[in-house]
């Protein structure tokens, strides 16, 4: 069973590998698979897992503490790192790889660097409809930010 919510709370000298945290392609034999079937994330008329990540300190130094989300393009190996920064919230595709990244030194281990992410499924209401993550609401939320490999492939 994967949970919908994660809190993550790495110190300086934590370790973390690469992981994506869903992908409809791989889900196991179940309910969802008989319904929904095997697909790649962002098809049109299918669900979209997508994750929201929330850094949760009052107060968070990205220069001088670190502490990134590590985003990872397998097929290049570019690496792209979001700051964490109060309140910042980030929306991925689950299909995505990344990891945590530890603050550093001077954060010290007394400080975590404290994040809560959301697992959500979003359905569509139509035959066909895309499932973007402007939720038709483009121009209030900031463009998507493509990295690696995913800028020579249309987005669905």
């Amino acid at each position: 069973c994967i949970s919908p919510l994660t809190a993550n709370a790495p110190t300086h000298g934590d370790t973390f590998d690469y992981h994506i945290d869903a992908d409809p392609l791989q889900v196991p034999p179940s309910p969802w698979a008989d319904i929904y079937g095997r697909y790649p994330n962002r098809s049109k008329g299918k669900p979209r897992f997508v994750s929201c990540l929330l850094y949760l300190n009052d107060e968070w130094d990205a220069e001088e503490w670190g502490g990134p989300t590590r985003f990872l393009d397998p097929p290049t190996q570019e690496v792209y790192d979001v700051m964490p920064k109060p309140g910042r919230c980030v929306i991925m595709d689950q299909d995505v790889s990344h990891t945590v990244v530890a603050p550093n030194e001077e954060a010290g281990r007394s400080r975590p660097r404290y994040s809560l992410v959301w697992k959500l499924i979003l359905h569509p209401t139509e035959e066909g409809q895309d499932m973007d993550l402007a939720c038709g609401r483009k121009g209030l939320w900031p463009d998507p930010l493509v990295v690696g490999s995913a800028n020579e492939m249309p987005l669905f």
